[in-house]
């Protein structure tokens, strides 16, 4: 990496904001260290994690982090023999352990479900005789040595209590006696040197008998120690430092109990650190709506929905950020993106530079999951005026330098972002320069990214082979940018608009047209033509892409009823042949028993009347079965003859698909019919339709009764497919659970890289039937299932 690649894309400003969401120190040291990585694997295992732990923080219960503390200085004051931690220190050092404690039972209950936060919590190792006894022995809010801390503390303590309340009522006594005489200054005990004292008047002192201790500012005032209370003040000043040394005996053995298991708590606050830096990067995916992107090795880079990640983090509804869609790499490894000023050129750089520049540093981007970055080398970016003054370099001569760097030392596996290349010379001269760079850049194949004015660039980028033209649209009738990308179309630079909005006069204006010649002014009214057709088709498209949509789910709907009603069909009628059947064999076994009967009884007239009665119950029987299945509906097509002249407001049948409708045009140069059926308005060849009328086809439609089994799941389990495949199948779960009455299905698609999750919600929000999506609660499978709520 160039050495202000940082600074250039702006990637220390997120760096900077990163360090305020780690929770200690420990975090904030390795975010301030962070450094592209250029093994791949690494590269997934670090936005791995950050997944991990954003799941977590989104659906699982708190993480236990707080309370972390940076101990590293602890660690290296208990490593010296006989030094000894603080109060303060160690309450630090047990804080930092039950962190770790947490958080090592944390994910010792989810070792499954998030396995490379589990590996990166491995070497958190658990203390509990260090907490406990730490614990016991210090008050964590005051910072005090309990009295139970040890056997002989205890005993020292209540020693100097008892000699304190001797020394309070003997003192209280000697107070009364010199305030009576009026020797004292005020009938209050006051403490000098850790000793009571009596405040007597100076003109008095050589009546009290005691040590003096002090005297107040103005002199009036002594600060006297009777001596009656000399020993028993002696006596406590002995326990007070058999105290502390106690004390100090308490400490170093805490002490030595952190020495003793010092390379284990190392190892541990080392993954506490890393566990704090994880936990950072996953807040700031938060913040930014960020997610994992793919990464590759084949030097293809595809953005989806990106974001700038410091305009993500402003969150100004009033002001919301265009997404960048960039595919390069594929068909081709050179872009020249063209456009107005201020239309957000530059930015785009910024934001396709700094994506890369976090994604190749473990961190998520604000882009959709099926954005897929490479693992680059290098990034190179001349962005901005860096015009240096102390080596007397001009802004052109600045620019040159940096291109010169940055063709000495591409590699086929770099970023090059350039910003105006050619620019701040002559035209002309800027242009062929600019030229030959990206031929050059172009034949090393590294990916360039660059912006510029220069028409001979977007005529280059045109005609050239591995180079596309791209820009930034801009709004005619306003006269402003809309910061939406495209690629493959360059893009006006709108100067002479721009100035009119900003009040240059006409006459102005027309003259600098004049100037430019008209061949420029051809070229630039071409792209400005150009972007007002593209716009009208993009609008155009999105209506039809909507029509087109409808058409399709009306015309599978109406297919799958035909079909059901087929299908009905079939068995009514399997069902009246193998019933048919069984009357039959009843009729034969009917004859063979009157038969058998009239032989028996030698034909008498009474058997033969038998026989005949019999005879008679059959053929009853068949007659009710036969009226019976004449009742049951058949789905047939509406007769009618085929149409040999097409008249506009016809009424016509399309049998196909089970459609009636109504002629809007005469045939076109294909045979094809524009028919209004249902609300839509679709094209069909002339020989597929036939006669019919509205009137008679509803008649006939009205007997009919439609049943559908229930599904027996409202489950899609989509994981593994390829993305066509799995489309197909979910439109097919769609339309059965539509016909089935369902109101609310799952489909599990897994989370993956996100490519499947990114087309099935496509799919969805397309699908007129679909009211919402969203994930459910993390416990029943959070981002890898989506909810789908239909209506």
């Amino acid at each position: 990496m160039i050495t202000n690649i940082f600074a250039t894309l702006e990637f220390d400003k997120i760096l900077d904001h990163l360090t305020q969401l780690s929770v200690s120190p420990l975090g904030e040291a390795l975010i301030l260290q962070i450094q592209p990585i250029a093994e791949p694997d690494q590269v997934k295992q670090r936005l791995g994690e950050v997944t991990e732990l954003k799941d977590i923080l989104d659906f699982d219960d708190p993480f236990p982090i707080t309370g972390l503390q940076d101990i590293k200085n602890e660690l290296r004051k208990s490593n010296i023999a006989g030094n000894f931690l603080s109060t303060d220190e160690l309450i630090r050092v047990v804080q930092t352990l039950e962190v770790a404690r947490k958080i090592n039972a944390y994910f010792y209950d989810r070792a499954e479900k998030y396995p490379l936060l589990s590996q990166a919590a491995r070497p958190i190792h658990t203390f509990k005789a260090i907490e406990k006894d730490i614990n016991r022995c210090i008050d964590a809010s005051s910072f005090e040595i309990y009295d139970h801390a040890s056997p002989n503390l205890n005993r020292i303590r209540r020693s100097i209590e008892t000699y304190e309340q001797q020394i309070r009522k003997k003192m209280e006594t000697i107070m009364a006696s010199l305030a009576r005489k009026g020797y004292l200054q005020e009938s209050l005990l006051s403490v000098r040197d850790g000793r009571l004292v009596l405040m007597v008047k100076d003109e008095h002192k050589a009546k009290v008998q005691g040590l003096i201790h002090d005297q107040s500012a103005t002199g009036s005032t002594m600060f006297i120690e009777p001596i009656e209370t000399l020993q028993l003040n002696n006596q406590i000043r002995s326990l007070k430092i058999d105290e502390r040394r106690e004390i100090e005996a308490i400490l170093r053995r805490l002490t030595d109990m952190i020495r003793e298991q010092l390379p284990e708590i190392q190892h541990t606050v080392a993954a506490l650190a890393q566990i704090d830096f994880i936990y950072a990067k996953a807040r700031f995916s938060q913040e930014i709506k960020g997610s994992e992107p793919a990464i590759n090795q084949d030097h293809r880079l595809e953005i989806v929905k990106g974001k700038h990640p410091l305009l993500a983090l402003r969150h100004d509804a009033s002001r919301p950020v265009i997404p960048l869609n960039l595919t390069i790499g594929k068909e081709f490894q050179t872009l020249v993106i063209s456009g107005p000023n201020a239309g957000g050129k530059t930015v785009a750089l910024k934001t396709i530079g700094l994506l890369c520049l976090m994604a190749n540093s473990g961190l998520h981007i604000p882009a959709d999951p099926g954005s897929d970055i490479p693992v680059f080398s290098n990034i190179f970016a001349g962005i901005g005026d860096q015009q240096s003054i102390e080596n007397d370099l001009s802004t052109f001569s600045s620019h040159v330098a940096r291109l010169r760097d940055i063709v000495d030392q591409v590699t086929p596996a770099d970023l090059v972002l350039i910003d105006e290349i050619g620019s701040a010379t002559d035209p002309d001269e800027g242009a062929a320069l600019a030229i030959a760079i990206l031929e050059r850049l172009t034949k090393i194949a590294c990916i360039t990214i660059v912006s510029t004015h220069l028409g001979a660039l977007k005529i280059f980028a045109h005609e050239t082979s591995g180079v596309e033209n791209g820009s930034m649209e801009f709004n005619r009738e306003t006269l402003q940018p809309t910061y939406n990308f495209r690629v493959g179309i360059p893009g006006s630079s709108y100067a002479s608009e721009i100035a009119k909005r900003w009040g240059l006069s006409d006459e102005i204006i027309h003259r600098a047209r004049e100037i430019v010649g008209s061949k420029k002014n051809r070229f630039e009214n071409l792209l400005e033509d150009l972007e007002s057709r593209l716009q009208k088709y993009r609008s155009l498209s999105e209506e039809a892409s909507i029509k087109q949509t409808e058409l399709d789910g009306l015309i599978k709907l109406y297919q799958h009823k035909y079909d059901e009603l087929s299908a009905e069909e079939k068995k009514l009628k399997k069902r009246a042949i193998e019933e048919s059947e069984q009357i039959v064999q009843q009729a034969n076994k009917a004859i063979e028993l009157a038969i058998k009967k009239i032989k028996e009884e030698q034909a008498s007239r009474e058997a033969i009347k038998a026989a005949h009665e019999l005879l008679n119950q059959q053929k009853e029987q068949i007659r009710q079965e036969r009226k019976h299945i004449e009742k049951i509906p058949v789905q047939t097509s509406p007769k009618g003859k085929s149409i040999e002249k097409a008249t506009v407001g016809d009424e016509v049948f399309w049998a196909e698909y089970q459609l009636s409708g109504t002629i809007l045009s005469e045939p076109d140069a294909e045979g094809r019919v524009l028919i209004q059926t249902d609300g839509m308005k679709v094209k069909v060849p002339i020989n597929d339709l036939t006669t019919a009328s509205i009137k008679k086809q509803k008649t006939a439609s009205a007997d009919v009764r439609v049943t559908y089994e229930k599904r027996h799941s409202n489950e899609l389990d989509i994981r593994g497919f390829r993305v066509e495949a799995a489309l197909i199948e979910v439109d097919k779960f769609l339309d059965e659970a539509i016909l089935t009455g369902l109101n609310e299905v799952y489909i599990i698609h897994g989370k993956g890289t996100g490519v499947l999750m990114k087309a099935v919600h496509e799919f969805l929000d397309r699908h007129r039937r679909v009211k919402s999506r969203g994930f459910p609660s993390w416990n029943l499978g959070d981002t890898g299932m989506t909810v789908v709520q239909l209506g």
